[in-house]
């Protein structure tokens, strides 16, 4: 019988992206050093530099790792596993995950904010952004192409140029939610978004309940422009409170 033969290179290789990023997990990306690495994958610092030849390596590698790990926890929107998820609900869910929670993965956002800072000085920390951001980009755009198809208006944009907003709005939020977690109400920005692209999309977007707090506020605003909005029936925008 073939015995199947067991790759130590790769496997040398995981175990020291997973020590770097418990190394990050734990004690922060500013005390990610080859001597922390070597300590919690017990390994050398000749065996370190031997798969890696310096730390800016393993920081790609743990970039790619967290992506990873950010994916599978993003999940996919209903409908999308019989393949009936259009780009539209890609969009809306991107934006639940994460604008509308907390970061799902601190550290990857840390280790992006931090490639971003470097990318005048490391063209490989620059080409890897631009090439995820293309990523990004160009897979929603496809998605976007057919909800925008059946669309006559002169002053719709292109798919890609949409799915560029989107993508700014998301990166945008998530580096203001990064300096300061309570910078501002999630539920409040996310349905603002939501109701922002969709109007201008002319889709109707999922329904959600709306959290205590935000419920009691549209309340109180609804109650204090009420005799307003007697007045005014009808010239409100469809899909706005």
């Amino acid at each position: 019988m073939k015995q199947t033969r067991i790759d130590i290179g790769s496997i040398r290789r995981e175990q020291i992206v997973e020590a770097a990023v418990t190394v990050i997990a734990e004690q922060g990306l500013q005390n990610l050093s080859l001597s922390e690495i070597e300590k919690k994958a017990g390994m050398s610092r000749g065996q370190l530099t031997y798969y890696f030849p310096a730390k800016e390596n393993i920081l790609l590698a743990v970039f790619d790792r967290l992506l990873q790990l950010s994916y599978q926890r993003i999940g996919t929107p209903a409908g999308a596993v019989c393949g009936e998820a259009s780009g539209w609900d890609w969009v809306q869910h991107l934006l639940e995950k994460l604008v509308g929670q907390p970061p799902l993965n601190p550290q990857f956002g840390i280790l992006q904010y931090a490639f971003l800072s470097q990318i005048g000085h490391r063209e490989d920390f620059r080409r890897r952004l631009a090439t995820l951001y293309e990523e990004w980009r160009s897979q929603m755009a496809a998605g976007l192409k057919a909800d925008l198809a059946g669309s006559d208006d002169n002053h719709r944009v292109s798919p890609r140029a949409l799915a560029t907003v989107i993508q700014a709005l998301l990166h945008g939020l998530g580096m203001q939610a990064a300096a300061d977690p309570h910078a501002f109400d999630r539920q409040e920005v996310l349905t603002l978004c939501l109701d922002m692209l969709s109007l201008y999309m002319k889709i109707p977007r999922r329904t959600r309940k709306p959290r205590k707090s935000a419920a009691n506020n549209l309340k109180a605003l609804n109650g204090a422009r009420n005799g307003r909005q007697r007045s005014q029936a009808g010239r409100l925008p469809k899909g706005l409170p």
